[in-house]
């Protein structure tokens, strides 16, 4: 680059005021109003090709939120290459808001997050800042509600600028805060380019999210049109401009702002001739006019790549005092470099520019500077603001770009572990497969890093299994395991293969393979002397065992781990041992033992502060309850696990998973509007994994019990279609059971009767040892048949199944009143059963199955001798029932039996509505609902007690209303109507 003297024509280079995006700046201030009013927050993209004028809208947006009283919070991406400070541009933000706050104030919004974020910003951690078990789970969760104490503070916005370039971590969080940031006064804006999104861009998978979702409103900013361009020079220029200038300007940046600007300055410094045409060109062209000491300065800023300490300029330059500061002089003044506020550093004003001068070094030139660059930092950490995290990332880039092999693989272990200790998994994991990289490059890498090959192996698949890449760990796994020589070093090759069987398991893939491989690490790790290792893979044993319906060889696993544990001083794993054997305990019909050992692990958790093994005790804990029939417990326990999951951060792990718990439990006892808030509550959170089979699971069941059959028919679709990705086999009988159900209160129950009869006689493995929904499906069944025969077949299957399938000696409360109801209703007529199946439901309260087994005593009693009374006050309780709780498919059928049977309930009873075109009676509609069912003359009048006469009468009256000539076509114009429902 040559030198130029310059004179500076207009030292102005952007407009002082914000040209067009009026309408954009309007809906920002608009989604503020709302969140500071409403406590409604929201999530904005804002997207545009490089130049286009994004920051320049953030600003004006954050100088109007500033006048209104709101704060404001910035965090820059940057393109490093590899070298993103995990969170970067978010501990940019966090700083930027805790800055100015006292001790008080910043204690009072960070709460109990101090443990969390203290992994971001140091001057918040603690001793035990990152040595708390699955506090990354619980990052996010955190950070979720230091938002929200810092808007009720005051509105907040937060920016994160320049996405394209965020990590991996940055990226995640957003995406949670765009689904999971509700009830607060809180904006949080994006910005990215959206011309440097290419087909496998990082970025886009994110986008695609947010898009489906409708979770972040995507603002798009387009290139500004002539007369905007007119106003742009008019106020650089602060003069009306020339025609001929706004022409040149226009059609050569097209109407880029940033183009624009550089276009403007590049003219009055250079002249029109000296302009190129390549669009590299004209960014460097007014840094080809800056004097040597600037273009020196700016080379250096753009290898240091973030914000440039002045200490650091002065060594990289080597520049004299006053030459640097006068290449500073120039380079700010021309407003190519600003200065950060605290006026110790410095940065590009634009991206764009950074990236050409990077480009423009040669490539000795740019070894050189990074080789420099890291030898400094090494020995002045303190010209780097963000801590020994960013310190450690910086220095394993630095060193790679200087092509310094052997520094870079021992920064690239340090990278790793600084970002393990902020919870950036995905990070890590790239800077420890960048050491894998290097490592066969050297000889002594094991001395130079201090970990054996194995060990950096097994360490990878941590960091693949935290980041959430579980087939990238058990890949790690399985090369660990080829390496590791079992006969030398068991303990090592015994817990390569317990990670190996548990990341199968996640995997759900041959899950008895997985059990071989965690029955091997058992084999491998020496029982003497005690060791944690020895606990830890006996508590790994006991949970798949259990979880696979080996309760018996559970339990004995897991007390075998509890012992271990308790010998060498491990409570975390004792606790996870006890969470196993407490619901092993309570498979086995043991439910007392069971609570008993789940309240220990509960207690376990809460003295070690391991909150994810605390929530997970009591997601177990839910579960014993519900499948004990103890559900007003199941209830209480679910929701304040899941408020305290919330507050330890564990909300999407935990937290959905124990409203669905209570959900569940709340349909069984009746308080249907209660589970309606549940499941909302549920919905609210980014339900992951199994908690999206299960929450579609649970709507399906109550919309279908509210006649919402269209909806509910919906969800089935949708639980069905996430089953095919997660799970299949713990929940495909549980959502047979939901379809089969919504079958039967459809009216179509022949399909209901198939639904079941599929769905049990299909082969399943993996099934929960404690599942009630095969016993739920045949009763089902048994509701939706009169067959003598298939109903034997139906009891003949639960025997079967209990015999065979479940349970271990121990079986859920459900059980003994199904095989009581499936026994009746091969005795439709015998009241006295069907009381005493109301009798066995009402033990705990189950009033949907209590208020079906009356309307089935109604039913008898008139079937039996037609006692009128006891039907009656059967029919009442039945009614009420079902009315109370909004069972319409029940309470319409003890509506129409009361009808039938002249039955007195003393209320008000409900009639199913009709088109008023039909004019048919509410006799004719009853022996319509009956016609579509395929009954005779003679069936539909015992069914109504009316001679088969009156019954001949009633269906020809029908056919000529319906305008139909038999009995066929009115039962299909009753299912297109759907009267037949």
């Amino acid at each position: 680059m040559r030198a130029v003297t310059i004179e500076i024509v207009n030292t102005r280079v952007t407009s002082p005021r914000l040209i067009g995006r009026r309408h954009e700046l309007e809906w920002l201030e608009a989604a503020f109003k709302v969140a500071a009013a409403e406590d409604r927050a929201s999530t904005v993209l804002i997207a545009g090709e490089a130049g286009v004028g994004k920051s320049r809208l953030v600003a004006e947006f954050a100088a109007r939120v500033s006048d209104a009283g709101g704060v404001v919070a910035v965090g820059s991406c940057l393109e490093l290459v590899d070298r993103a400070m995990p969170f970067g541009p978010v501990v940019q933000a966090l700083r930027e808001l805790f800055g100015p706050m006292d001790e008080r104030a910043r204690h009072a919004i960070v709460a109990g997050a101090q443990r969390a974020l203290g992994s971001l910003l140091p001057e918040l951690r603690t001793d035990d800042s990152a040595a708390v078990e699955d506090e990354g789970a619980a990052l996010f969760e955190q950070l979720l509600g230091v938002l929200t104490r810092l808007g009720d503070r005051a509105p907040t916005v937060i920016v994160l600028e320049d996405l394209h370039w965020a990590d991996h971590s940055t990226r995640d969080l957003f995406l949670f805060l765009a689904r999971n940031l509700h009830d607060a006064r809180v904006v949080v804006v994006g910005t990215y380019r959206s011309d440097d999104l290419h087909r496998r861009h990082p970025l886009r998978g994110l986008l695609a999210e947010l898009e489906r979702s409708g979770a972040a409103p995507r603002l798009e900013l387009d290139r500004l049109d002539r007369d905007e361009v007119v106003e742009l020079v008019a106020a650089i220029r602060d003069e009306a401009p020339d025609a001929a200038l706004v022409d040149r300007t226009y059609d050569r940046s097209d109407g880029n702002a940033f183009f624009a600007e550089e276009l403007l300055a590049a003219e009055d410094c250079c002249g029109v001739d000296a302009l190129p045409d390549s669009l590299r060109d004209i960014l460097l062209a007014r840094i080809d006019a800056l004097t040597d000491a600037a273009q020196r300065v700016l080379r250096v800023v753009a290898v240091i790549g973030r914000e440039a300490d002045h200490r650091l300029l002065r060594e990289l330059s080597d520049l004299d005092d006053a030459e640097l500061d006068a290449g500073l002089r120039d380079a700010v003044g021309h407003q190519v470099l600003v200065t950060e506020p605290d006026g110790l550093a410095y940065r590009f004003r634009h991206a764009l520019v950074h990236e050409a001068v990077y480009e423009d070094l040669l490539p000795g030139e740019r070894v050189r500077l990074h080789a420099r660059v890291a030898s400094l930092l090494s020995d002045h950490p303190e010209w780097l603001d963000g801590g020994a995290s960013a310190l450690a990332g910086e220095l394993a880039c630095h060193w790679y770009a200087a092509h310094d092999i052997p520094r870079a693989l021992i920064a690239a272990v340090d990278a790793a572990r600084h970002a393990e200790l902020m919870h950036a998994y995905p990070e890590a994991l790239v800077h420890i497969e960048r050491a894998l990289e290097l490592w066969p490059q050297f000889s002594d890498a094991e001395a130079r890093v201090g970990m054996d090959h194995v060990s950096v192996l097994r360490y990878a698949a941590r960091q693949a299994e935290h980041a959430g890449s579980i087939d990238r760990a058990l890949q790690f796994a399985r090369q660990a395991s080829v390496e590791v020589d079992e006969a030398v070093d068991p303990v090592v090759a015994g817990l390569v293969q317990e990670r190996i069987g548990r990341y199968q398991w996640m995997l759900r893939r041959d899950t008895d393979d997985a059990i071989v491989h965690v029955r091997k690490a058992v084999q491998l790790v020496p029982a003497e002397p005690p060791t944690e290792a020895r606990a830890q893979v006996l508590a790994t044993l006991g949970q798949h065992l259990m979880v696979s319906g080996a309760n018996r060889e559970a339990v004995a696993a897991c007390e075998e781990a509890i012992a271990v544990a308790r010998v060498v001083g491990a409570p975390t794993l004792e606790g996870h041992a006890r969470n196993s054997l407490g619901s092993a305990l309570a498979n086995l019909g043991m439910v007392e033992a069971g609570l008993d050992e789940l309240g220990r692990a509960r207690d376990l958790a809460v003295a070690n502060e391991a909150w994810g093994d605390l929530a997970r005790a009591a997601v177990n804990q839910g579960a014993v309850l519900h499948t004990a029939g103890r559900h007003e417990e199941a209830v209480t326990l679910a929701a304040a696990g899941a408020q305290d999951a919330r507050e330890r951060g564990f909300d999407r792990l935990f937290g959905t998973w124990l409203r669905l718990v209570a959900a569940s439990s709340l349909w069984e006892l009746g308080r249907w509007d209660e589970m309606e808030e549940q499941l909302r509550d549920a919905e609210a959170v980014d339900l992951m994994n199994i908690d999206v089979v299960r929450c579609h699971e649970e709507w399906a069941l109550l919309l279908a019990g509210r006649a919402a059959y269209d909806d509910a028919r919906i969800r089935v679709a949708r639980g069905r279609a996430a089953l095919g990705i997660v799970f299949e086999d713990e929940r495909a009988l549980s959502l047979a059971l939901v379809e089969a159900r919504l079958h039967l209160w459809a009216g179509n129950t022949s399909a209901a009767t198939d639904a079941v009869l599929a769905a049990v006689d299909q082969p399943r493995r993996g099934l929960s040892a404690c599942s009630d929904a095969g016993p739920r499906l045949l009763a089902v069944a048994g509701a939706a048949t009169t067959d003598a025969s298939l109903l034997a077949g139906l009891r003949a299957r639960l025997d079967a199944w209990i015999a065979a399938q479940r349970w271990d000696g121990g079986e859920p409360a459900d059980v003994v009143p199904i095989v009581a109801q499936l026994a009746a209703e091969e005795h439709r007529d015998d009241a006295g059963a069907w009381r005493a199946v109301a009798e066995l439901w009402e033990v705990g309260s189950r009033l949907p199955h209590v208020a079906y087994a009356r309307f089935r005593e109604a039913e008898a009693h008139l079937l039996d001798g037609h006692d009128t009374d006891a039907a009656g006050t059967a029919a009442r309780v039945a009614y009420e029932l079902a009315h109370n709780m909004g069972f319409v498919w029940l309470r319409d059928n003890v509506a129409a039996l009361a009808r039938r049977g002249r039955l007195d309930l003393g209320i008000e009873i409900a009639r199913p509505s009709t088109p008023t075109a039909l004019s048919l009676t509410p006799r004719e509609l009853e022996v319509l609902l009956l016609v579509a069912e395929g009954a005779t003359n003679r069936q539909i009048a015992e069914r109504l007690y009316i001679s088969a006469k009156t019954a001949s009468v009633h269906v020809s009256n029908i056919l000529t209303k319906l305008q139909v000539t038999n009995r066929g076509e009115a039962a299909a114009a009753a299912r297109r109507l759907g009267l037949d429902r």
